[in-house]
């Protein structure tokens, strides 16, 4: 499925702004995610080529997102025929993607200064 041009120039002023992670909202993404997941019988295709077996729950860009918006909707590369889209567990999702894993901090002061060292 090729991506609108108009859904194209949204998701490029998106990227601009660092702001890439809304087009996961969009029904058109959706629908493709739902594709790709059934086409992998819902499980992750990197533990499967290890020879073992998670539940697919997200859909991973093999080519970012960033890097190439006009794959946004393609399930496979038109260049190398290779798949463009496929479904991950969340572990290996954060193995492929470190920088996406948010580190808690609270943003709130502590109610006192005792501590129990």
């Amino acid at each position: 499925m090729a991506i609108s041009d108009e859904s194209l120039h949204r998701l490029r002023d998106d990227i601009a702004i660092d702001k890439a992670d809304r087009y996961y909202e969009r029904a058109e993404w959706k629908s493709v995610a739902a594709q790709v997941k059934r086409m992998d019988n819902y499980e992750c295709q990197h533990c499967k080529m290890k020879g073992k077996y998670r539940r697919g729950v997200l859909v991973h860009h093999v080519k970012h997102l960033k890097d190439y918006p006009e794959l946004a909707l393609s399930i496979y590369d038109p260049v190398t025929g290779a798949r463009q889209l496929v479904t991950l567990c969340r572990l290996c999702h954060e193995d492929i993607h470190p920088e996406h894993q948010r580190q808690w901090v609270s943003t709130k002061d502590l109610v006192t200064c005792e501590r129990w060292d």
